[in-house]
């Protein structure tokens, strides 16, 4: 967790009727980059933050900034299941009354992590990350932090799913729903070929690269799915990406061309670090990340990431997995 709260600054308006609201989270990223698009007849927001004080302070203070009432929110647009981006929307939904959405693949791991799986999912994780060599007191550390944020995602939203392909009206635009797997299973960006505008969410970042993790219950390959995804956004030819987190994108196609050179280098990382005699994921995980100088939530992170690109790695037949241990092919 952050040391010290970031203060949340007012909205800007980063195109014509879509204006920036960075919501303060605490974890390190710090900020999380939330929309409101303004609408004839009302607004729709998109993504949240996690359901928290610092959310608490900000929503409302963004809001009245903008002259919004909470009933002039029509819509709720939710990119993916993960807590800062969705954990406040219940909340919002209260104050509102406004429908919320979720893609469709992303309401099965919803239900997981967050609703009637949750009670589940802490045994999960702890006998996921131990069989990944991990010692179990750090995987129980590491299920506890889970465990806290499930405070921070209460109240659940009742959400409706966001087909792929369907399209929606977003403000005073038709923006067209794109699922884009890999950073999450069902991850949807939504795009306005009219003004070459692409909400991106987690799809792409600016100064960092989206985690792309294995997680109990996920896709099998979500290395495989985000590099497939990664293409299907570089067709689109995009002038302006607006991200989860960070700066806005301009140059979208050499962005995504910049992440996939980065995983390509990783895979390499991950193969030379596996050592002629083979290694577990965790021990991997700790030859290729600084473990002792990143904090439980990075930690959590890092080895679920270093173990997609092992699944990635033995489904190209470059590497193999032996027991708890992964060896070059």
């Amino acid at each position: 967790m952050s040391a010290r709260p970031p203060v949340a600054q007012p909205p800007t308006e980063v195109v014509p009727g879509i204006y920036l609201v960075q919501i303060p989270i605490p974890i390190p990223l710090r900020f999380v980059n939330c929309y409101l698009l303004r609408g004839p007849s009302g607004w729709t927001l998109v993504d949240t933050g996690f359901h928290d004080d610092l959310a608490r302070e900000a929503w409302p203070r963004a809001l009245d900034y903008l002259g919004i009432r909470p009933q002039d929110i029509q819509q709720i647009l939710l990119t993916h299941y993960h807590p800062d981006h969705m954990g406040a929307a219940g909340w919002l939904q209260e104050l509102s009354g406004a429908p919320a959405y979720l893609p469709e693949p992303e309401m099965e791991q919803f239900e997981r992590f967050w609703g009637e799986g949750a009670a589940e999912m802490g045994p999960r994780q702890i006998a996921f990350f131990t069989a990944q060599g991990m010692d179990p007191d750090l995987a129980r550390a590491l299920v506890a932090l889970h465990d806290h944020t499930l405070a921070m995602v209460k109240p659940l939203p009742a959400v409706r799913p966001l087909p792929d392909g369907s399209r929606i009206t977003l403000g005073g635009a038709k923006f067209e729903v794109i699922w884009t797997p890999g950073h999450s299973d069902g991850l949807a960006v939504f795009w306005d070929p009219a003004r070459s505008l692409l909400l991106a969410g987690d799809m792409l970042l600016a100064t960092i690269t989206p985690n792309v993790s294995v997680w109990p219950g996920c896709r099998p390959n979500p290395l495989a799915d985000y590099l497939a995804s990664l293409e299907r956004v570089s067709r689109l030819g995009a002038r302006l990406a607006l991200p989860g987190h960070r700066a806005v994108i301009h140059a979208v196609a050499e962005r995504a061309a910049e992440i996939a050179a980065h995983h390509a280098d990783r895979l390499n990382r991950v193969v030379a670090a596996a050592g002629p005699e083979g290694a577990t994921a965790w021990e991997i995980c700790r030859r290729i990340f600084p473990v002792e100088a990143l904090t439980l939530h990075q930690v959590r992170f890092a080895v679920a990431e270093t173990l997609a690109h092992l699944v990635y790695l033995c489904a190209e037949g470059r590497m193999r997995r032996e027991g708890a241990r992964y060896r070059q092919s």
